[in-house]
Formats: C-alpha cells, structure tokens, sequence
C-alpha cells in the first residue's frame, strides 16, 4: 500500500484497512461473504460449533448479519442448525459434510497462511503486536464511548 500519509494514526487505519481488504478479497474470490468467511473460520477454531449469541459476541458482528449470513450457509448447505438441549430458540451451528469440504478449501488454507506469516515474525515481535494491539484496543474503548 501506497503511505498516502504522514500523520502515523492516518497511517495505523489504512493498514487495518488494507489487512481488512486482504481477507475481504480472499472470501469474494471463494464466493462467501465476509460475514460468511468469519463463521467458518470459527467453527474451524471452536469445533464444537457456536450459538449465534456466541458469534456475535465473539465476532462483534449485529444478529441481523449473523442470522442473514447464517441462512445464507443454510441454504448453501454448508451448515446447519442443530437446537441447544433445554432451548428451542437457541441453536447450534454444525457443520454439514459440504460445509467440512469447504472448511478443508478455504478455511484451512487461510488459516496455513496466517499461521506462516505469524511465524516470519520475530518472537519478541508477535509479542509486541498481540500487547500493543490488545493494549490500543482496549484504550480506544474508553475513549470512544
């Protein structure tokens, strides 16, 4: 990316942007979403399969788009939802056999590739992304209210 910028805060936002654009481009050229592309990336961490609740806390992503990208992999026949035992309303997403192929596909590949580029990082540098990161995150939380 282009530094169309001095200010280093300007700078800081296109480079979470670019790194955003970077995993919005790999889930359009797989045909999903990007809400889509996040799902099953969770599924692929949590292999016990989320809530919807569960996703959008972890996620920070509205029920609304949760729920759309939901029926969306439904309806694709990647997923489907299983009710929580005591719940009716509750359900939990599991993955369909079409689901773990394309999890084997996209998912997996992804997450090779930010697992080698994690890793071309020096350890004391992984270390200061992960604290400077969490710290930013964490700091802009109280200021933005």
């Amino acid at each position: 990316m282009e530094n169309m910028t001095s200010d280093p805060l300007a700078l800081f936002n296109q480079l979470y942007k670019e790194m955003d654009e970077i995993y919005h481009q790999y889930a359009k050229r797989r045909g999903i979403s990007d809400t889509a592309l996040w799902l099953l990336y969770s599924l692929y961490e949590d292999g016990a399969g989320y809530t919807q609740r569960e996703l959008c806390s972890a996620w920070h992503y509205p029920p609304q788009t949760i729920n759309s990208a939901l029926k969306s992999l439904v309806n694709q026949g990647y997923i489907r939802l299983k009710p929580v035992e005591g719940n009716q309303k509750n359900k939990r997403i599991a993955l369909t056999e079409t689901g773990k192929e394309l999890m084997r596909e996209v998912i997996f590949p992804l997450i090779q590739a930010e697992k080698r580029t994690f890793q071309r990082l020096e350890k004391s540098e992984r270390d200061a992304l992960l604290s400077l990161t969490h710290k930013y995150v964490s700091l802009l939380k109280g200021e933005v209210k």
